[in-house]
């Protein structure tokens, strides 16, 4: 009897991470600036797996492409002969920062931990994340993923949370 007035209400929260999804895209010229990477420390492992060489930086890690900026305590950069292939970072907390465009502003990630599939266009984030911009609000979750291609954001709670994903959108003042 009151499915009909339930349905409705079942779609909102889809909307919402879906207009938050479509609006998830970064500059296209931050893809074709260079990647900066500055740290205290690094590492060049010797292990090439596949092609694919590791460097390992460490201690007040920054990267910065085009608007991107990262902030993180730890960054394994594994690059490859086609370039980067990904970038795990681990922080307490990792803070990311991205301009989308000039309606949108900027938008600004904390979380653990970070697997940046830049081959791939994708983005893992895991450990108390933290999405927040001017117009969407915030998303919280335990773990969230972001396809920067299709614009399809994934939150969801770790098996051994009970924290589930959240999103807070202020209201109008």
């Amino acid at each position: 009897m009151l499915k009909p007035f339930t349905k409705p209400l079942n779609k909102i929260p889809f909307l919402i991470l879906l207009f938050m999804a479509i609006n998830v895209s970064a500059l296209e010229s931050d893809k074709k600036a260079d990647f900066q990477l500055d740290a205290d420390n690094f590492l060049n492992l010797p292990q090439v797996e596949n092609g694919v060489a590791r460097v390992k930086f460490w201690d007040n890690v920054s990267i910065q492409q085009g608007t991107l900026k990262i902030k993180a305590d730890q960054a394994v950069v594994y690059n490859g002969k086609d370039g980067i292939q990904k970038v795990i970072l681990t922080g307490n907390p990792i803070k990311l920062e991205q301009f989308i465009d000039a309606s949108y502003g900027k938008i600004n990630i904390k979380a653990q931990k970070i697997d940046f599939m830049m081959k791939d266009d994708k983005l893992l984030m895991s450990g108390d994340v933290v999405i927040s911009s001017k117009i969407q609000g915030q998303m919280h979750g335990e773990k969230i993923s972001m396809d920067l291609k299709t614009k399809e954001i994934k939150g969801m709670k770790s098996k051994d949370s009970s924290n589930r994903v959240r999103l807070v959108i202020p209201g109008k003042k």
